[in-house]
C-alpha cells in the first residue's frame, strides 16, 4: 500500500507531550472515562483506574507526571494513595472531591496534593491545571536530571501484511479489518513521528470533511478498545493534530 507523505512536520514537542502520562484513580466510570477522553484530546498520555488495587498495578509497572485522584475508592482512601505518591514519587496529584469543602481541602493539601478539585468538574480549569504541572514536571527533570513520567517502551510490536494481523509485545495476535490495518501502517510508515490527520484520512479514503474526522476519531476508538480495554495503548493522540505510535512497531514480511 502506498503512504501518503505528511504534509507538514509536526514539533518535536508535540510528541514529547504525548508521552508525559497522567493516572486518573476514580470508581466513577462516567466521569473517568470523560476526563480521560478530554485529556487524550488534549494530547497527554491517560491511564485509568477504578480502584486502588488498580492503581498500585500500574504505578509498579509504569512511571506517571500527575495523578488525578477521587478519595471516594471502594477499597481504600484515596487520601492514602495521595500521601504514598508524596512520600515515594515525584508525581504531582490532583485531588477530585465529590463534595469540595475546607476541610477536605486541607486533608487533601496536607495528604501532599497539589490542587484539589471538586465535582462538577470544570474542564477547562483541569486543563489549565495539568499544563502548569506538566511545566513543572519539565523544569524539575531539566534540574536533576530525573525523569518521573514512563518512558516510551521498547517492547516490539509486529504488523503482518498478508494477514492483517498486529502481535502484541506479550505475543497475543489481533486480526485487523481493512481500515485498522491501513492506519497501523500509515502510523509504521514514520516511526515515533506525528502522522497528520490529513494524511491518515487521505490513505483510508475518508473525505477532508466533519464527517471524515469522525469517521477517523471513531475507528482509532475501536482499534484502541481491540488493543486494550483500558484504552491505554502505543496510539496517543498528537494534540488534535494527528497520531503517533509510541512503540517499536515491525512489519514482517
Amino acid at each position: 500500500m502506498k503512504i501518503i507523505s505528511s504534509e507538514s512536520e509536526l514539533a518535536m514537542n508535540d510528541y514529547e507531550k504525548i508521552t508525559q502520562r497522567i493516572i486518573i484513580v476514580d470508581d466513577d466510570c462516567s466521569i473517568r472515562d470523560s476526563i480521560a477522553k478530554y485529556l487524550n484530546l488534549k494530547g497527554w498520555g491517560v491511564t485509568i483506574a477504578g480502584s486502588a488495587i488498580d492503581f498500585y498495578k500500574n504505578i509498579d509497572q509504569k512511571r506517571f507526571s500527575i495523578a488525578i485522584i477521587n478519595p471516594s475508592l471502594p477499597d481504600q482512601n484515596g487520601f492514602v494513595l495521595v500521601r504514598y505518591l508524596y512520600s515515594n514519587t515525584k508525581v504531582r496529584i490532583i485531588i477530585l472531591c465529590e463534595a469540595l469543602s475546607t476541610e477536605s481541602k486541607i486533608d487533601g493539601y496536607r495528604c501532599g496534593a497539589d490542587h484539589v478539585l471538586g465535582k462538577p468538574l470544570n474542564y477547562q480549569e483541569l486543563g489549565a491545571i495539568v499544563s502548569n504541572l506538566m511545566r513543572r514536571v519539565e523544569a524539575s527533570n531539566t534540574c536533576d536530571g530525573r525523569n518521573n513520567f514512563s518512558v516510551l517502551s521498547e517492547s516490539k510490536w509486529k504488523l503482518i501484511p498478508d494477514e492483517w494481523f498486529l502481535v502484541t509485545p506479550s505475543g497475543k495476535t489481533l486480526r485487523l479489518t481493512a481500515k485498522e490495518y491501513a492506519f497501523i501502517s500509515c502510523l509504521a510508515s514514520q516511526p515515533k513521528s506525528i502522522v497528520s490527520r490529513t494524511c491518515l484520512m487521505q490513505n483510508l479514503g475518508y473525505m477532508q470533511n466533519e464527517c471524515g474526522h469522525r469517521s477517523l476519531e471513531s475507528l482509532v476508538y475501536r482499534l484502541r478498545k481491540k488493543i486494550s480495554p483500558t484504552l491505554d495503548t502505543p496510539i496517543k493522540t498528537a494534540n488534535g493534530s494527528g497520531y503517533t505510535f509510541t512503540s517499536v512497531l515491525e512489519l514482517d514480511g
